[in-house]
């Protein structure tokens, strides 16, 4: 495999972990209308139940957040109704739509999984992999500590969550776009997003950094005020 064709370890992570929750549940179908998602809850049987975390799929002001199409609903026993008795449904993933959350981004979703806290410890372990190559360029800040290959053009960074918890958060960009692949909000539920960077940012390390640190603060900015999570 030629030089230029060859896949930095954290990004050929990041790449099986999409795959892979590309994949995680066949899409049940939805309700015609819904104002909330339910994460669901696993009981003592194994079965997921309703009475998971809760999420707005409209904004206070009565808006479509979701990608519809792209929100996949779990078969339940029973589903819950909101205060107007509409449907509740208990969902696997959700995909934002990235004109309706305010931000640069161009996806932003949600997932659950068992295997939180062992992916977002992959996307660290590659990211410590990086630190230890002598060939880099390490900075730090108040809240990220970011690592940048001239060789590759790549950027590793790891962030201070905004989440309760030490379940690492970290974020890779190549030179097109930056990939959050799992921003843990619980120890079963996370976030993935990507959006673009410029690469006059994306060439100083520092000025990357807190751009990023900026980002995951806006992103947490706007899904806390949809979830009964905290």
């Amino acid at each position: 495999m030629g030089a230029n064709q060859k896949v930095p370890m954290f990004k050929a992570i990041a790449l099986f972990l999409f795959v892979i929750l590309a994949g995680q549940a066949s899409a049940q179908s939805c309700p015609e209308f819904f104002r909330f998602v339910d994460f669901g809850l696993k009981a003592n049987d194994g079965i997921i139940y309703r009475g998971g975390p809760i999420f707005r799929a409209e904004s206070l002001e009565g808006q479509p957040l979701l990608l519809r199409e792209r929100t996949d609903c779990r078969k339940v026993p029973q589903i819950a109704k909101d205060g107007h008795g509409n449907p509740i449904p208990v969902v696997t993933r959700v995909f934002y739509n990235p004109e309706r959350t305010g931000l640069a981004l161009d996806e932003l979703r949600l997932t659950t999984s068992e295997n939180v806290a062992d992916m977002a410890e992959e996307q660290a372990e590659a990211h410590r992999m990086e630190l230890g190559k002598s060939s880099v360029i390490s900075t730090q800040g108040a809240d990220f500590l970011c690592v940048f290959s001239d060789s590759t053009g790549d950027l590793s960074c790891q962030l201070q969550s905004p989440y309760a918890g030490s379940i690492p958060l970290i974020v890779t960009c190549d030179a097109e776009v930056c990939t959050m692949p799992v921003l843990a909000i619980t120890d079963q539920i996370f976030a993935s997003a990507v959006w673009t960077i410029e690469a006059a940012i994306l060439a100083a390390p520092e000025t990357a950094g807190a751009a990023i640190s900026r980002m995951i603060r806006d992103i947490h900015g706007f899904l806390d005020p949809l979830s009964s999570t905290t």
